[in-house]
């Protein structure tokens, strides 16, 4: 092990040596470093209420790990990770079989200036809480392990961004985010109530009827609906029908009144109006003067 990596590690790990990490394979970066205990423990870990300077994430792959904090003996749950925050006193118990996990450790300025990245969620202590990770995490793990392993130029700066990304995978896993809209779903719903209109705009339809197609309620339809469109949804009827209407004006010599029904107004009055409302006139005489 190198000065410059020894120095990296007590940076994240605390006032380690080499000789306490001599069961311990080491991948090291400049802001984050993973540690994989190999064929024993590390001996740093199991000092009694040792504590480190970094943020440190220990995923387990079985349920033999245990460790002292807070007066409580906490077993390390296979397929979890346990969070420790900077200088939380604890100890790992020494037991018969090699500890099988990846501490993943993290500069403490590096994980809250990725943190400060997503405002809404609360600024609180981990205190040795346990949560499920994100698929990807164990894929970044080995990819940072291999770039370590390689130690090919432009080493240091892929090892950031990789860790930066371990980062950002642990705080999403962490700490419940707002879901966001599935807006590509939406669209498709959306159109599909479009597609709808245009074959039937000539039947009386409520905004229910529109909401049911999409599989949405009424309120989160209409929100979605107008977005998309930038009308309500019976607005956006309404235009259709007039545009239809529009185009039997100026095809033949069709009653207006059956026109208005045809395209799905109830009454005639209540097309008149409308077609007065949009097109400043009335359709008598749009088809005087355009046909």
């Amino acid at each position: 092990m190198i000065a410059e990596e020894i120095n990296c590690i007590r940076s994240l790990v605390g006032d380690v040596s080499p000789e306490q990490l001599r069961y311990v394979e080491c991948f090291v970066g400049r802001r984050v470093a993973l540690f994989v205990p190999a064929v024993g423990p590390c001996f740093y870990a199991v000092t009694p209420d040792h504590s480190h300077p970094a943020y440190s994430f220990v995923m387990g792959f079985d349920d033999q790990t245990k460790m002292v904090a807070g007066g409580e003996v906490r077993i390390l749950q296979a397929g979890q990770v346990m969070a420790m925050d900077p200088d939380a006193e604890h100890q790992e118990i020494i037991s018969d079989t090699p500890p099988r996990y990846i501490a993943i450790m993290v500069e403490r300025e590096h994980f809250e200036e990725e943190l400060y990245r997503y405002p809404a969620i609360p600024r609180q202590p981990f205190d040795f809480r346990s949560f499920s990770p994100g698929p990807e995490l164990i894929i970044l793990l080995k990819e940072f392990m291999k770039e370590a392993d390689a130690r090919l130029p432009g080493r240091d700066v892929l090892l950031d961004a990789i860790g930066t990304r371990i980062v950002h995978s642990i705080i999403r896993a962490a700490f419940p985010l707002p879901e966001k809209a599935d807006r590509i779903g939406e669209r498709i719903d959306i159109h599909r109530v479009i597609e709808h209109l245009h074959r039937h705009y000539d039947r009386k339809l409520q905004v229910a009827d529109m909401a049911r197609i999409a599989a949405m309620s009424t309120a989160h339809f209409s929100r979605v609906f107008r977005q998309e469109t930038g009308h309500p949804p019976l607005e956006y009827l309404i235009r259709l029908r007039l545009q239809k209407a529009r185009l039997l004006l100026l095809a033949g010599n069709e009653n207006i009144t059956a026109i208005g029904l045809r395209c799905g107004f109830a009454t005639p009055s209540h097309f008149a109006t409308c077609f007065q409302q949009h097109y400043a006139t009335t359709p008598s005489e749009y088809r005087r003067t355009r046909g």
